[in-house]
């Protein structure tokens, strides 16, 4: 038998990955590529309360930026896919697959690899950020579809949440919020400790460290990949607001207070770096995200976003010092961040 069936065979027999000694690799690991989903809901409740051409312009800057370091694959649905395909560079390929908008990290699979390097899509189950959203059905389907598409085993987990809600360092510590994976809209009545197990099937996380999130956060419930990203095992980059005026500011103390002095699954303090959000960009939507630390760390490379203010260089220098080995390239977000998320939002690595 293959791995594949041999994978499959074990998830049928009721194994559950993290069982198998499956763990989701660190994002600053060698990825074979970046999976993202072209953007084509443009009705007026959504991407058509704006310039909706400005909307894919921004979606393909960022997507030929991140094709400069690994290969970038697209998902289109197949009404679009040659609309995607005359908007997107040709260094990105486009496979044709139903879904309905691009926020492909929360609505994709996740991956998660053995020491053998065997890999099996993992799924959350997408209820659309906690039923907010009904109708996206290819978007609750997206996951299985890509699955298939590679021919991977896939794990369904029961639990119900997104990738943007959890961030690993791939040696099985996971930080997550508890506004977004305890929220009653996404797993009513299950305590910390069941979702914890819920996790270690799903992506291997043998610690989970919870902090507070953002319940003020309406989309996402409070994200943590707004809050903070791993640069190795033991170390995080997280994003601080320093305007004690600033409606963020208090969110953002809880979040650095639960983390301090916290450990990871091999025993270490987490070791904390600060930078500053980009908390002096304001425009007229109450969901913008305005976060460096949700960008894409790509093979050599981190793509990060850029505001038009005053923080965006020292964003860069923060991380063009947390990874002296990759290069550090900005990209604008404006025509996306308002519509509240950014790059890492749109992306999913797919590890080597």
């Amino acid at each position: 038998m293959s791995d594949v069936a041999d994978l499959m065979a074990a998830l049928a027999a009721g194994k559950s990955p993290g069982e198998l000694g499956f763990v989701m690799p660190a994002e600053t690991g060698p990825h074979a590529c970046c999976w993202m989903a072209w953007v084509h809901d443009d009705d007026a409740e959504n991407w058509g309360r704006r310039d909706f051409a400005a909307v894919e312009r921004a979606f393909a800057a960022i997507a030929g930026t991140i094709a400069a370091f690994e290969p970038v694959r697209v998902l289109a649905h197949p009404e679009v896919v040659a609309e995607a395909r005359a908007k997107l560079p040709n260094s990105v390929e486009v496979v044709p697959l139903a879904q309905d908008d691009l926020w492909f990290r929360d609505t994709g699979p996740l991956f998660v690899q053995d020491p053998r390097g065997r890999t099996i899509a993992s799924n959350l189950h997408f209820t659309n950020w906690g039923e907010k959203y009904p109708g996206s059905d290819a978007d609750r389907a997206v996951g299985a579809g890509l699955a298939a598409h590679l021919g991977l085993a896939l794990f369904q987990s029961p639990l119900v949440g997104e990738g943007g809600a959890l961030i690993s360092d791939g040696k099985g510590t996971v930080i997550t919020t508890e506004t977004c994976m305890l929220n009653p809209n996404r797993n009513p009545g299950m305590t910390k400790a069941e979702v914890e197990r819920g996790l270690f099937d799903a992506i291997g996380a043998r610690k989970v460290v919870w902090l507070p999130g953002d319940e003020d956060e309406w989309i996402t419930d409070g994200h943590i990949d707004g809050v903070l990203t791993y640069v190795r095992p033991g170390h995080v980059l997280f994003e601080q607001n320093p305007d004690p005026d600033h409606p963020h500011y208090k969110v953002v103390q809880e979040n650095l207070s639960a983390l301090r002095g916290q450990t990871d699954a091999d025993g270490r303090e987490i070791e904390i770096t600060l930078l500053d959000e980009a908390y002096t960009y304001h425009d007229d939507s109450d969901w913008t995200a305005t976060s460096y630390v949700n960008c894409y760390i790509a093979n050599g490379g981190v793509v990060l976003p850029r505001f038009g203010t005053k923080t965006d260089a020292p964003a860069a220098e923060a991380f063009a010092k947390a990874f002296p080995d990759r290069k550090i390239v900005q990209v604008d977000i404006t025509d996306i961040c308002w519509n509240g998320g950014g790059i890492h939002c749109m992306t999913q690595q797919q590890p080597a």
